[in-house]
């Protein structure tokens, strides 16, 4: 009798260990390298770079689907926008699209991907089924973000052209309102009602935020400059929201910073020294930790969210631009 539930238990752990090798969900970080052709990948638990996929030329935006499986890269340089099996960390499928594809996004269903064409002045609108482009809207000027609101019924585009954000229907794939910013918009990140985003602004070490409601800016964030003028006009690029969106975070490439507000106040709390021309920030589900890529060394900083403190820096590609963060199912 105690052999046979000897027998059962072991079976019993076995079944368990099996169904957690299964099931098990790993953080991961996505960086596209954009002068190098390839997507490193970073294993949140152990802090460390476990591989790099070779995509197409000058790889620019990421996005991963919600459900963990699917890496979406667009290829500046080659025009397609690469599918990666995030299982295998394999390029699945590669899909043409148009002419200098920028930021990529899921929406929120996962039924369609969507990537900004900034020479073509259109969206390009891929199928998840079949992989397959639907279709290509026009929608302004150099589009650069496509941003989907919360609850998946709108898309916000920034237009660099037109220095302005349109506002697109999901459902009927329509231009349903504009919001002027009077300058060239960045990066947007938006709270979890949707009622506000918040934008970064070419030129301004800082963030604007507005209310999509009125479709108007209503107030902005300053933040330290230097003394000297950045000409490129680098100055915020990333832009991040806590997950109860009681902080922003702002990369800072005039200062070479992570800067920490208090969405309530509009005030610094604190800056965190990272790489050269930081560019993107993003962060792990459990609020453990904030990746940010450094454009000018060739690195990632890994922030510990509760000391606000670098605690490790791992080497990417050449030029790390955008990065995702995301829950990996293996």
């Amino acid at each position: 009798m105690n052999k046979i539930k000897s027998i059962q238990n072991s079976l019993i752990t076995t079944l368990f260990l099996i169904s957690f090798s299964t099931y098990a969900q790993i953080p991961r970080a996505y960086i596209t390298n954009f002068n190098d052709s390839t997507v490193s990948v970073i294993d949140l638990n152990k802090l460390e770079r476990i591989s790099d996929m070779v995509t197409g030329k000058n790889p620019h935006g990421v996005d991963v689907s919600r459900d963990g499986k699917w890496v979406a890269v667009s290829n500046e340089g080659s025009n397609t926008v690469s599918i990666i099996d995030a299982a295998t960390n394999k390029v699945f499928k590669t899909i043409s699209v148009g002419n200098h594809p920028h930021q990529l996004a899921f929406s929120i269903d996962g039924k369609k991907l969507f990537a900004t064409l900034n020479a073509d002045n259109a969206l390009s609108i891929i199928n998840t089924n079949d992989w397959k482009k639907d279709t290509t809207i026009s929608v302004g000027r150099n589009p650069h973000i496509v941003l989907p609101s919360p609850d998946g019924k709108l898309a916000y585009i920034t237009l660099e052209g037109d220095e302005k954000v349109v506002i697109l229907d999901i459902v009927t794939l329509k231009l349903t309102g504009e919001i002027p910013v009077f300058g060239w918009p960045r990066i947007p990140s938006i709270t979890s009602d949707g009622k506000k985003l918040y934008l970064s602004l070419r030129w301004l070490n800082g963030a604007l935020i507005i209310d999509t409601e009125k479709k108007q800016v209503i107030n902005w964030i300053q933040l330290p400059q230097n003394q000297k003028f950045p000409s490129e006009g680098k100055a915020s690029h990333g832009i991040n929201l806590s997950a109860d969106g009681s902080l922003l975070y702002i990369t800072s490439q005039i200062r070479n910073r992570v800067s920490i507000i208090k969405t309530k106040t509009l005030r610094l709390e604190k800056e965190i020294a990272v790489g050269i021309d930081p560019n993107w920030i993003d962060f792990t589900n459990d609020g453990k930790y904030a990746v940010v890529s450094n454009t000018g060394t060739n690195n990632v900083s890994i922030i510990d969210l509760q000391k606000n403190e670098v605690v490790k820096i791992i080497p990417v590609g050449l030029a790390p631009k955008r990065l995702k963060v995301a829950i990996i199912k293996n």
